[in-house]
């Protein structure tokens, strides 16, 4: 700060005085300004992002109740017996806790299944749950004003309930054994769609809720103005949410009235496969209000110092110290408000079954309900303790932690196994992500997954399969011989090792004395048919042992004739086959996973760059704007130049994951040309002088003469091209040379391309996996920058051609990059998917 001495007299201390307090006044102006459109931004985006967690919610919701609502329906068809229906629906409605009930109604409404002890046996009105599915297909209708099925008994016997309790019915029609029509219902319970709300919100100010494209409330948090069931015309207005629904737009912004009355700033989207949307809502004047008081908090003081500036001129350094703390407060609250976005980011992305938090050293400091419904202790029991105490003292967690504080500041996944208290074994797949909260403070946040019962089916799956095995390698199939009355004649030793029963125990008894009822009537009535007729019969069934075992037999059977010619008795051989049947389910699942694990993979990677591309050209505009304007000011110049080289690097890698992810699933067609491939690649050449300039780089390129037809979409060739040049130039030492050499191999029927530079070369071990998605060599990775995604997109394009690339290392030095397309011939251009 200058000192007194130095000022000038008074007309030009008040001069400076005058033009301080300008500066001043028009600073605040401007951050005020600046803190009103960062606080709508920041408002949007956190509701848009409210927004799409409640749909992920309820869409994840409706999935996990249309599953079970599936796997019942085929145990319904399939002829279950009551009992084993009974306990399917109180497990289901026991993992399902978002359900207040689940039952079986035929179509007069009896109900003759339920997991709620007072809804069984009742009799309802059909028609209030909606319309009834046909048998095979599911149903979603509207709120239903009753706490049960109980209280859709006809006439009198309805319970009144309150308003705003109620559940959504979700109904799967079916067929009985008989025949008859029946539904599957399942009563989603709106509060629980309402406390998840109300727990993402966490914000009294807000609202949130569940609406069909009718306007009709289904689940509402307690902050709006009106109760699940209320029809809602303000959401159907034009400018609404809902009419923009029904026009194909998935998700959005609206302002006006909501869930309520007042003027909202509110965000929806769109379930995926449902008419259902999700709202969430901020009244505007509250948005108003802060505004006013980050105005007040700001421009009062301004007011303030300018008006002592320009009475004590004397006294502008101090004013400026002020401004300057002011600015360093309003940075401070900027940077804590980045920081719990990216907490509750990181806290989004990895939810599982249990949600919690570390700190450096591995003990808990957060912990979601999850923990109590699982281990059935309270949470707070836990807080505090080491992360491996949760998990049985697994190993593994606890040498992530035992040094201290982890170093290895990057993501883990960890398998926890040990045997609980009660003797069962438990299983669970963890994965944590590093949080740092400031310089030098590591936190963590992680889920894990109780994977127990998948493991514990695998293991019997192997169990049971390697049982199989043991009896159709060591022994013939078993066999018997039964007489015009089911009783047994004769076993052989396979049957008895395969039963456990003794040839002198059985001789003379009848055959279905050993098994369940509906098995015994089952083989009886196929005997009766073989005997009535004669010849020879193949079936499959099921056998229950005695133990209780279910198995799968391929079962044939044949007559045998008496003195006259007629059917005296039956020879069975029966085959166990429970190992195809397992196998064959076991097979399905894995195909199906592995299907549905890629597709989300490529969908979220697309969703995501899609996303982010959006925000980095609104920094790459705001940042070439700061360094035209700070050009008087060098050193914020500079700081605005490294945002826009930053974000340039950003948006290169969302472009190339864009590519990667379009290319993996098909979803940008190409249309493949005749063309001759040396235009292009010199047009590339040329198009990179500037790279090669800026390193001081030869490039020589050795086309040849004569044509090299290939049949190629023009752009995604020379994006290859321009791929596989750019690499060479990134590891090329400054003044080095490249070499582009091009021919046809006749004996392959190719057209050649290599790009050779001297680099420092490929070590042999990574010659393959460079071509890997995010995969870089370890001798230049530290030092050429790149993304890793620049040769994994070159092979999914020379693939898509029917063409390779491979790499090799020079024996004078450096790399070689060789790439292989098919050469092409007259009328060989055809439309093809990429």
């Amino acid at each position: 700060m200058p000192h007194r001495g130095r000022w000038r007299p008074s007309t030009i201390t008040a001069g400076a005085g005058v033009l301080l307090a300008a500066t001043l006044l028009a600073g605040t102006a401007y951050s005020i300004w600046r803190e009103k459109r960062e606080q709508a931004s920041e408002t949007a985006a956190r509701q848009a992002l409210l927004a799409r967690v409640l749909e992920d919610h309820a869409s994840r919701s409706l999935d996990a109740i249309q599953l079970s609502l599936a796997g019942l329906a085929d145990v319904v068809e399939r002829g279950a017996p009551p009992e084993v229906l009974q306990a399917l629906l109180g497990q289901t409605q026991a993992s399902l806790g978002f359900l207040r009930g689940i039952a079986l109604l035929d179509e007069a409404g009896h109900v003759l299944a339920a997991a709620d002890p007072s809804d069984r046996g009742a009799q309802i009105v059909t028609a209030r749950l909606g319309t009834w599915p046909a048998p095979g297909q599911d149903g979603l209708n509207g709120f239903v004003a009753a706490r049960s099925l109980v209280g859709l008994a006809p006439g009198d016997t309805a319970a009144i309930v309150p308003p705003g309790v109620g559940f959504i019915p979700l109904l799967r029609g079916v067929h009985l054994p008989d025949g008859r029509p029946a539904l599957i219902t399942a009563l989603l319970n709106p509060d629980a769609l309402a406390n998840f709300q109300e727990l993402t919100l966490n914000d009294t100010r807000a609202a949130a809720g569940l609406v069909d494209l009718d306007g009709r409330l289904l689940a509402v948090t307690a902050g709006a103005d009106h109760l699940a069931g209320e029809r809602l015309a303000s959401l159907q207005l034009p400018t609404g949410p809902l009419a923009r629904v029904r026009t194909g737009s998935e998700y959005g912004r609206w302002e006006g009235p909501g869930l309520r009355d007042s003027e909202q700033l509110g965000a929806y989207r769109a379930l995926r496969a449902r008419p259902l949307v999700a709202v969430v809502e901020l009244p505007q004047q509250e948005l108003r209000t802060q505004w006013l008081a980050t105005m007040r908090d700001l421009g009062l003081p301004a007011v303030g110092i300018a008006v002592a500036l320009l009475a004590l001129s004397g006294v502008g350094a101090a004013a400026l110290r002020g401004r300057e703390r002011s600015m360093l407060q309003l940075d401070q609250a900027q940077r804590q408000v980045a920081e719990r976005e990216r907490e509750l980011s990181a806290i989004f992305g990895s939810v599982q079954d249990l949600l919690f938090r570390t700190d450096a050293m591995g003990r808990v400091t957060f912990i979601n309900e999850g923990y109590a419904r699982l281990s059935g202790h309270p949470v707070a029991q836990v807080l505090g303790r080491p992360l491996q105490d949760l998990f049985g003292g697994s190993p593994a967690v606890a040498a992530l932690f035992a040094v201290g504080e982890v170093h290895d500041a990057r993501p883990h996944e960890l398998r926890a196994d040990w045997i609980a208290a009660d003797g069962r074994a438990r299983s669970f797949e963890i994965h944590l992500v590093p949080l740092r909260r400031q310089a030098g403070v590591l936190e963590w946040v992680g889920s894990a997954a109780d994977v127990s019962g998948l493991v514990r089916a695998q293991a019997e799956l192997r169990a049971q399969l390697g049982l199989a095995r043991s009896l159709l390698a060591s022994s013939p199939l078993p066999m018997s011989v039964l007489d015009s009355d089911g009783r047994y004649l004769d076993v052989n030793r396979a049957w008895e090792q395969f039963t456990g029963r003794r040839r002198n125990e059985v001789l003379g008894r009848k055959a279905s004395s050993y098994l369940r009822p509906e098995e015994g009537a089952l083989h009886d009535g196929r005997d009766a048919e073989l005997l009535a007729r004669g010849g020879e019969m193949n079936y499959e069934s099921v056998w229950h042992g005695s133990d209780g075992r279910r198995r799968d037999l391929y079962i044939s059977k044949s007559t045998f004739p008496d003195a006259h010619g007629q059917p005296m008795g039956v020879v069975v051989c029966f085959m166990d086959i429970s190992e195809f049947r397992e196998a064959e389910r076991a097979t399905r699942a894995a195909r199906d996973a592995a299907l549905m694990a890629s597709r989300a993979k490529s969908d979220f990677i697309a969703n995501v760059s899609h996303e982010l591309r959006t925000p980095l050209q609104s920094i790459l505009g705001f940042s070439e704007i700061g360094t035209l304007r700070a050009r008087a000011e060098p050193r914020l110049a500079d700081l605005f130049g490294e945002v826009h080289s930053a974000g340039r690097r950003m948006l290169s890698l969302v472009n190339d994951l864009l590519d990667l992810s379009k290319i993996e699933r098909g979803a940008e067609p190409f249309q493949p040309e005749r063309l001759d491939l040396r235009p292009l690649a010199a047009e590339v050449g040329r198009e990179l002088e500037p790279l090669l300039t800026a390193r001081q780089l030869g490039l020589g390129m050795v086309l040849g003469d004569e044509d090299l037809v290939v049949l190629v979409d023009p752009q995604r060739l020379q994006q290859l091209l321009r791929n596989l040049l750019a690499n060479a130039i990134r590891f090329s030492p400054l003044g080095g040379h490249i070499e582009v050499t091009a021919w046809q191999d006749e004996a392959a029927d190719e057209v050649r391309v290599d790009v050779a530079d001297r680099g420092p070369g490929i070590p042999p071990d990574e010659l393959e996996s460079i071509f890997e998605a995010f995969v870089q060599s370890s001798a230049t990775k530290n030092a050429a920058g790149g993304t890793g995604l620049g040769l994994a997109i070159c092979r999914r394009i020379a693939e898509a051609h029917d063409g390779r690339v491979w790499a090799a290392n020079r024996k004078e030095g450096g790399a070689v990059i060789s790439l292989a397309l098919p050469a092409a011939r007259f009328g060989d251009t055809s439309p093809a998917p990429l």
